[in-house]
């Protein structure tokens, strides 16, 4: 299965964890100026997509010299340059993608990516470094290994998940029910290997997150 790293313009926190999770992807790229973290990286976007109003224009031109794929998206449209990224990746037969750097300052923007995520046709992994984020529909699990100093919060995208069960936590919960404006699976603690969380009905962000 194909995978795609897209980076987005946000901010990284923790370039070790990211590099560790990026590996060696099959699809790198880039929208607008999160080119930045893939060059921190060491690797060459297969695309550089965007409005490019956040992408000094000298990296830019640097960029056309040497031979990057350019796609120019207009400045007044209906998506943002994160979505459109996804959306190529996707179209360019993308199986899973990581999402680096869609977080940051823009608070409008991170909520926005975060639902993103439900959206997307394929599996989509978000993170900045400090925070790994991903999201179970209904009738899915995830195991999260556990990592010194990390919290493991689930919190609902849908105004209900029901039959949410995780194992291998401080505070376990067996077919429990989250709901919208309630903080019951916030900053949990995996005293296993690792964690299992599973869900009946609904959409739930699962993060995993670093002071």
């Amino acid at each position: 299965m194909s995978r795609a790293v897209v980076f987005a313009a946000g901010e990284v926190y923790d370039i070790t964890r990211v590099r560790r999770l990026v590996g060696r992807p099959d699809l790198v790229i880039c929208a607008d100026a999160g080119l930045r973290h893939a060059r921190a990286l060491g690797l060459r976007p297969d695309v550089l997509l965007g409005d490019f109003d956040s992408l000094p224009a000298d990296v830019l031109a640097a960029a056309r010299v040497e031979g990057v794929p350019i796609l120019q998206v207009p400045v007044e449209k209906d998506e943002t340059d994160t979505e459109l990224a996804l959306a190529e990746a996707v179209r360019r037969g993308a199986g899973e993608v990581l999402l680096v750097g869609g977080s940051g300052t823009r608070l409008d923007h991170t909520v926005s990516n975060l639902l993103l995520l439900p959206t997307c046709p394929v599996p989509v992994t978000m993170t900045d470094g400090k925070n790994i984020a991903r999201v179970l529909r209904g009738g899915e699990w995830l195991e999260v290994p556990r990592e010194a100093g990390s919290f493991l919060s689930l919190v609902p995208l849908s105004p209900a998940v029901t039959g949410v069960t995780v194992t291998g936590v401080h505070w376990p919960l067996s077919g429990a029910t989250l709901r919208w404006g309630e903080s019951l699976g916030v900053s949990n603690r995996i005293v296993d290997r690792c964690a299992r969380v599973s869900v009946g009905e609904g959409y739930l962000l699962v993060v995993q997150a670093w002071d």
